[in-house]
């Protein structure tokens, strides 16, 4: 079992896992504008749900401060092409102007 780790730069490519592999996406948030990344879609069959955090700055920044990540795992459970798709959402409503994070997956 390996850790993949993607961040924003990863945006619209594609990433190969084995199976058993985790995938890491960490993306810069901010906090205090009240936006948070959200996991829009993925297919379940491929790719299982480990968990997200909110890493904060370095000590001595403020919270919501620059350097503040949001951080998803994902364990590639089964081989087959998966889209990842994340949006940064205001609240728990979609919005047709939110910023998309969009990765392509393929798990051998």
């Amino acid at each position: 079992m390996r850790e993949v780790l993607v961040d924003h730069t990863f945006d619209g490519k594609t990433v190969s896992l084995d199976v058993g592999d985790v995938l890491v996406v960490t993306l810069p948030v901010n906090m205090l504008t009240g936006l948070h990344w959200v996991v829009a879609s993925y297919d379940q069959s491929i790719l299982s749900r480990r968990g997200e955090t909110v890493v904060p700055p370095q000590p001595g920044g403020a919270m919501g401060a620059g350097g503040t990540m949001a951080v998803f795992r994902f364990l590639a459970v089964a081989p087959g092409l998966a889209t990842l798709i994340l949006e940064l959402r205001h609240g728990n409503e979609p919005d047709r102007d939110v910023q998309k994070y969009q990765l392509r997956v393929e798990v051998k």
